[in-house]
C-alpha cells in the first residue's frame, strides 16, 4: 500500500518514483506485501497507463533493493545473546 505522508520514518521507508508516495518496510515481510500488490496492480486486467506501469515495474526495482538490504543486514547482525558484549574500540 502506497502511503501518501511524511511522517513515517525515513529509515524504514522507500521512496516511489511518484512524486510523495512512500512504502513502509521495516521487514522482509512487509516489504513482500509491497512487492505483491504492485505486482498485483500492474497485472493482466490493469489498465494502467504506459507510464503507471513502468513507475510500477521501478517501484519494484526499489523495493527488491530495500529486501536485499534487509536480508543482507539480518544475516550479519549479531546474535541477539545476552552474553555478547562487543569489542571495545582500541
Amino acid at each position: 500500500m502506497l502511503y501518501r505522508t511524511d511522517s513515517l520514518d525515513p529509515v524504514d521507508t522507500v521512496a516511489s518514483v511518484l512524486p510523495g508516495y512512500r512504502f513502509h518496510c521495516p521487514d522482509v515481510a512487509s516489504v513482500d506485501r509491497h512487492i505483491a500488490e504492485r505486482l498485483e496492480h500492474m497485472g493482466p486486467r490493469s489498465n494502467l497507463m504506459p507510464k503507471f506501469r513502468e513507475a510500477a515495474r521501478q517501484d519494484i526495482d526499489r523495493l527488491l533493493e530495500r529486501r536485499l538490504y534487509l536480508m543482507t543486514v539480518e544475516l550479519t547482525d549479531p546474535p541477539e545473546d545476552e552474553g555478547y558484549v562487543p569489542a571495545q574500540a582500541a
